[in-house]
């Protein structure tokens, strides 16, 4: 007699892939180990020593020798695995710094997804130290960044942001993550939290923008005030930071000023200023591509197709 098909058991569905770049579990999974159970091996070991030293004086000679013999058995274990674990931690140490330095060189390279692959798999395990997680991390803040995925890039920054000191998050490595946060709170709209986020760190970098010598804010710091006036409706203070700051943005951020033409072009178009519009995005788009920039500011996507992108010079091919 055929089996009814209506009775037989539903197949099982094959298990759901890991979420890729799982911040909230990556968070948790990296947090370095305490003290592993062999420090408390080697506790009670030293403790026995102790004892059998204490007994071996009180003893026989013959048992005296005994209990030295096993003295000296259980020192020399001790002093060999310790020598044994101090070698392993420092191998494991080199060979996660070496992997966290091959996944930054890729994202360096625009290598995006192996880069992710490479952090997903060094953060899925507790980090060998504080300063390892830290360093992984902040290369993970910037990946969700590229793949828009700003709410959880703004967890990881306050996770680093939280434990900022020696040994974890250094000044110049702060002043990273908080532009970052900053940047992924415009992007979502969380416009109160990146007014406040940003003010603090005027308030918190004042004598580097006083190094600086001109303007009022670090170049970093003032595209992300330019980005906040063109996002809030603000064109015209916009253009004048810009006009202010463009000296210190040049000198301090590189290549990365044609997010500051990107935004100026945008800044004027939203006045009607067409003409300084196309040349500020013709400079834009000479110094990094069109499509990179209409992807890190959607308010400057907005204008692809209506201004022409300039054409990189032969000898730059």
């Amino acid at each position: 007699m055929a089996e009814d098909p209506s009775n037989a058991p539903a197949p099982t569905p094959p298990p759901l892939p890991p979420v890729f770049l799982d911040a909230p579990m990556l968070l948790g999974a990296s947090e370095p180990q305490g003290q592993t159970p062999w420090f408390w091996y080697g506790i009670g070991a030293l403790g026995l020593l102790v004892l059998l030293t204490a007994m071996g004086a009180t003893q026989e000679e013959s048992a005296r020798q005994t209990i030295d013999a096993v003295a000296l058995v259980i020192l020399a274990g001790l002093m060999f695995g310790s020598l044994l674990l101090t070698r392993l931690m420092v191998r494991r140490h080199r060979r996660v710094a070496g992997t966290i330095a091959a996944a930054e060189e890729l994202m360096q390279l625009r290598r995006w997804e192996p880069a992710g692959i490479i952090l997903q798999n060094v953060l899925s395990q507790p980090a060998p130290s504080p300063r390892l997680r830290t360093q992984a991390l902040a290369l993970l803040a910037s990946l969700l960044i590229r793949y828009g995925r700003f709410e959880e890039a703004i967890a990881v920054c306050n996770e680093l942001l939280e434990h900022e000191g020696p040994g974890r998050v250094d000044e110049v490595g702060a002043f990273g993550l908080r532009l970052v946060r900053a940047m992924a709170m415009l992007r979502e709209d969380h416009l109160v939290d990146a007014d406040r986020a940003m003010s603090e760190m005027r308030r918190r970098y004042r004598t580097v923008e006083r190094e600086d010598g001109d303007g009022d804010s670090p170049g970093a710091l003032a595209l992300v005030d330019i980005y906040r006036d063109v996002k809030t409706g603000h064109p015209r203070e916009a253009i004048e930071l810009i006009n202010r700051r463009l000296p210190v943005m040049r000198r301090q951020l590189g290549h990365r000023v044609a997010d500051a033409y990107a935004l100026l072009a945008r800044a004027h178009d939203l006045v009607g200023e067409t003409t300084a519009a196309a040349a500020a995005y013709a400079k834009a788009t000479l110094l990094a591509p069109a499509v990179e920039l209409h992807r890190r500011y959607p308010e400057v996507a907005a204008m692809a197709g209506k201004y022409p992108v300039a054409v990189a010079p032969k000898e730059a091919l």
